[in-house]
């Protein structure tokens, strides 16, 4: 019977110690050819402790836990698409806020980490050292997965003033859990962004720019003419 490539990863990251790989060296070493199946994965692995990781300047570097323990344990299969997505569910929203911080890390090429800016009672989840970019992340669902949240919606409102009185170049504002909450907030309170960005990030790591719906923008163009 073959390996997985979850075992592949780990082989391979066993074979290098003490050094480090990212994740496109993990692919290329072993023959992944999806970015995102090799990042998936690693954040697997990441979870169940098999694995460590550090951002080193613009990128995440990992390395097998050198624990005897955890290596004799195996990693078993991919998890079927059932468990993976149940596995979503119990999403933290504090193991979204890290796994937001180091996506956004990638997609922006610099670290992010949380902190604070000058003049804004906030900490803020991913922030850059130079304060050039600063967003935040949450991981909401509708009332009771059906009804609309108005607290939710207030408390986006809320944050995307907090961005803006940033001053910050970039502000973004990343989404996780139901991509039916940002969206229902974007249809009905876009005219209240200026140039807060919202992306929606899925529990594997996918990120998707969320754009403001076209109504709006023409709505908001019509009372600027007028």
């Amino acid at each position: 019977m073959g390996r997985t490539n979850k075992e592949r990863i780990l082989d391979y990251l066993w074979s290098i110690l003490p050094g480090v790989a990212t994740n496109s060296q993990i692919g290329a070493a072993t023959g992944i050819k999806s970015h995102q199946q090799v990042y998936l994965l690693t954040q697997q692995l990441l979870h169940a402790g098999r694995i460590q990781d550090e951002q080193r300047a613009r990128e995440w570097v990992f390395w097998a836990s050198e624990s005897l323990a955890i290596q004799l344990a195996s990693p078993g299969p991919a998890p079927r698409r059932g468990l993976s997505l149940r596995a979503a569910k119990e999403l933290t929203p504090q193991a979204f806020e890290e796994l937001a911080r180091q996506v956004m890390s990638e997609h922006f090429g610099v670290p992010l980490t949380s902190g604070e800016v000058p003049g804004v009672p906030k900490r803020f989840d991913p922030v850059s050292s130079d304060g050039n970019i600063v967003g935040d992340a949450k991981y909401f669902t509708l009332v009771r997965g059906q009804r609309l949240p108005p607290a939710k919606f207030s408390v986006i409102a809320e944050h995307v003033w907090l961005l803006e009185k940033t001053g910050a170049p970039i502000t973004f504002l990343v989404f996780g859990n139901d991509r039916r909450v940002p969206v229902l907030w974007l249809k009905r309170y876009s005219s209240l962004v200026s140039d807060v960005v919202f992306y929606l990030l899925a529990d594997n790591g996918t990120l998707e720019h969320l754009a403001v719906p076209e109504r709006s923008l023409s709505a908001s163009a019509s009372r600027e003419t007028q």
